[in-house]
């Protein structure tokens, strides 16, 4: 007899009060919430409340909740993503404020991948690649909050650092990208096909938007993918990512620098009445910067240091 069989048999035996006492001990001991333990078990919020507070359940239902506070059978290590009380994943960064100058690639990216009930759509698949500095994570976080609404099965992100000292591992994200669907470690499979084969299940239903950021290969980003028409991506990358285009169809978005008008209206939003009191000073730091939206934000926090009405020297930054 498993552990599990014998508090089950403290339920039959009617002893609903002792059950109640080792539920909330164990739950405790394995840092649970109400609402956590009852997505492991695929239970209502309720169920356990009242499970909790000593009345009466079904002997099935204890079972599952047994199962899934002693780590006996697949329901231990994997949520039931449609379980009451589920929350979908909602995992975007905050959104780069403020922003301004990209009305045209908004709209280009609504067409691509904004209509979600095209079953059939011509891309799944976005890519925004430029240079280093030109907004490309800023932009896709923009866009992502803009209709994180009609992603109805929420939101998943991940930052591949492909450009940094170590490229992230699709297995590791795949793992993450997992538990926040609900799969426990119990559940978890060891080789990456296999993550992105139950990644692909869990989700084949869902309205899930997935942004993946500074992917530097498109080996990072093929297991990442969604296998259903459902689901939209977009990725951000230097380069251009062309295999993801030819075997994925992805539409590719080209980012450059910014307009001279939309870089002063940046540095406006950015220093506020600095850049009107000083148009000489403001006009310097424009061609200075490029159209870069980053070399933009990092003037405008220098020109924050000084205590001078003036803008420092464009020569300074």
């Amino acid at each position: 007899m498993t552990r599990g069989d014998a508090v089950v048999g403290v339920v039959e035996e009617r002893d609903t009060g002792g059950f109640a006492r080792w539920v909330r001990v164990r739950r405790a001991e394995l840092f649970y919430t109400q609402e956590e333990l009852a997505c492991q078990a695929g239970v209502s919020v309720r169920t356990v409340r009242n499970m909790e507070a000593g009345r009466p359940a079904r002997a099935h239902t204890c079972k599952l909740v047994v199962q899934a506070l002693t780590g006996t059978g697949q329901e231990a290590g994997l949520r039931a993503p449609f379980a009451a009380g589920q929350l979908f994943p909602a995992q975007l960064p905050s959104a780069v404020f403020p922003f301004t100058g990209r009305d045209a690639v908004l709209g280009t990216l609504d067409e691509v991948l904004g209509d979600l009930s095209d079953e059939t759509p011509t891309a799944t698949v976005a890519v925004i690649t430029g240079a280093a500095g030109t907004g490309k994570t800023a932009l896709a976080l923009h866009w992502a909050h803009r209709v994180r609404h009609r992603f109805t099965g929420g939101q998943l992100h991940a930052d591949l650092h492909g450009y940094g000292s170590g490229p992230a591992d699709p297995g590791e994200i795949l793992a993450r990208f997992l538990r926040a669907l609900g799969v426990g470690h119990s559940a978890m499979p060891r080789a990456t096909a296999e993550r992105a084969a139950l990644y692909r299940s869990l989700i084949w239903k869902l309205r899930l938007l997935v942004v993946l950021d500074n992917a530097s290969t498109v080996d990072q980003v093929l297991p990442l993918l969604p296998g259903t028409p459902a689901c939209r991506v977009l990725v951000t990358s230097r380069d251009r990512l062309s295999a993801l285009v030819a075997r994925r169809g992805a539409r590719r978005l080209e980012l450059g620098p910014l307009s001279d008008t939309a870089s002063r209206d940046l540095l406006r939003e950015l220093i506020g009445a600095r850049a009107d009191a000083d148009p000489e000073g403001t006009e310097a730091l424009v061609r200075r910067c490029a159209g870069l939206p980053l070399a933009l934000r990092v003037a405008a926090e220098s020109a924050g240091e000084t205590a001078t009405p003036s803008l420092p020297p464009a020569a300074d930054l």
